[in-house]
């Protein structure tokens, strides 16, 4: 090798270690070792929503090896709750140092509405559209549910779905939205039913059954053969089904939201005939039948004898009594009712059946029931009754005012479904 290119390969290698050398000389310098360090932890700059907590990352001090962050002072004018930028200065005064972050308090967040009676509601045609309310609330900036703006339209003269929008935006600019929905639904205390029913027999009858033997099935005041005519059922088909069913017209006592708790721990769903009022005084535990499963069927306004208004000149209270309830129940639930009728009373006539079915429901009796509407029924002999008389396809009659049917319940259903049965609600039996 000459003696050039050995005084070259010596000129690159001091260069290189000069380099190496300055660059440990910064590492040391800025790790603290020959002067004292103090630096922001983290971003100089950072971000916090407005009435959040500030995590402050803190600063790094050191010197000499020795970590000096419990000696670092901290004055800030920082407000969370106050939109604004701010600054947090950090002091190592042992040392006269200090070092400063920027915090920025910002509001990103958009305000929230709530709609009063939630974002599907049913209004019926021909009426007056009401806004049920909203209110929208920011984060920083309070209440504004005057600043906001609702776009719709909403024909109340033609059945249909319909959108409102609802929006606002806060002083940041940031902007909520939520749509609801109207359903435009027909009204069913318009329908009309013209009467020409004068050649069915309205011969007033309360239904009776032969009580079942051997848990055999068995036969009604009336065959299925005619009760085919008007849709009506008095048990279900030939199978392993059970049908509970309930009416209530709203008695002073009743264990029927006991008897619905422990429907809904047992998984079974059942029928609740009810009275209008009974639904309306008694909205939320509509909605919370009707969340778990169950139906709600058709029992009449005022639990009169319908027989009593099968007539030419009581056509339109007979089918205001059925109406009013199923567009209670629409009001109430927010769904259509489904077809679903029983005869107060258990007392109807073939008239009265026929104009039941030509209002678009079935009609439901029973193969099971008791005396239990004596306020004293234990629920061991609730049970008994329950338990001797099951059959293929029985529709139980029980009433919610008598407490032993809600003690005799939870065992009942457990014993029934030791024996292979299983629950159903009577829209099944068609």
């Amino acid at each position: 090798m000459s003696r050039r290119c050995r005084y070259t390969i010596y000129g690159i290698l001091a260069c290189l270690g000069i380099c190496v050398i300055g660059v440990l000389v910064k590492i040391l310098f800025f790790s603290g070792l020959f002067v004292p360090l103090l630096k922001v932890d983290g971003d100089k700059e950072m971000k916090v929503q407005v009435h959040e907590s500030f995590r402050d990352p803190g600063v790094i001090a050191s010197y000499r090896f020795h970590d000096y962050s419990d000696e670092v002072k901290r004055t800030s004018n920082l407000n969370t709750d106050k939109l604004g930028t701010y600054t947090i200065v950090y002091h190592l005064d042992s040392y006269d140092k200090k070092v400063s972050r920027t915090v920025h308090v910002v509001d990103t967040k958009a305000p929230t509405i709530t709609l009063k009676q939630g974002k599907m509601i049913r209004v019926f045609e021909n009426g007056t559209y009401q806004e049920p309310g909203f209110h929208a609330q920011d984060n920083y900036d309070g209440d504004l549910t005057k600043k906001v703006t609702v776009k719709h339209h909403v024909n109340m003269k033609k059945t249909g779905t319909y959108d409102i929008v609802y929006q606002v935006k806060d002083a940041s600019n940031n902007i909520a939205s939520v749509t609801r929905k109207v359903q435009v639904c027909k009204d069913p205390t318009t329908t009309k039913l013209y009467y020409n029913h004068d050649d069915y027999d309205n011969t007033a009858e309360e239904w009776w059954f032969n009580k079942s033997k051997e848990h055999k099935r068995t036969t009604g005041a009336k065959p299925q053969s005619l009760l085919d005519k008007y849709d009506a059922y008095y048990q279900g088909k030939d199978e392993k089904v059970i049908y509970l069913t309930f009416d209530e017209g709203g008695n002073d006592i009743t264990y029927i939201k006991q008897i619905a708790d422990v429907l809904n721990k047992n998984n079974v769903k059942a029928t609740f005939f009810l009275t209008r009022n009974y639904i309306k005084n008694e909205a939320d535990f509509m909605r919370d039948l009707v969340k778990h499963g169950h139906v709600i069927g058709n029992h009449t306004w005022h639990h009169y004898d319908m027989t009593t208004l099968a007539n030419a000149k009581d056509v339109d209270a007979f089918v205001k009594e059925i109406t009013e309830t199923e567009k209670t129940y629409m009001e109430v639930c927010g769904v259509p009712m489904k077809k679903v009728f029983r005869f107060p009373k258990g007392g109807g006539s073939e008239r009265a059946m026929k104009m039941v079915k030509d209002l678009g429901y079935r009609t439901y009796f029973w193969s099971h029931a008791y005396y239990d509407y004596a306020s004293d029924v234990s629920g061991e002999e609730a049970l008994k009754t329950m338990m001797d008389h099951y059959h293929n396809g029985a529709i139980y009659l029980l009433h919610p005012s008598n407490k032993g049917n809600y003690e005799a319940m939870d065992t009942f259903i457990k014993n029934m479904k030791k024996e292979g049965y299983r629950f159903a609600t009577v829209d099944e039996i068609k």
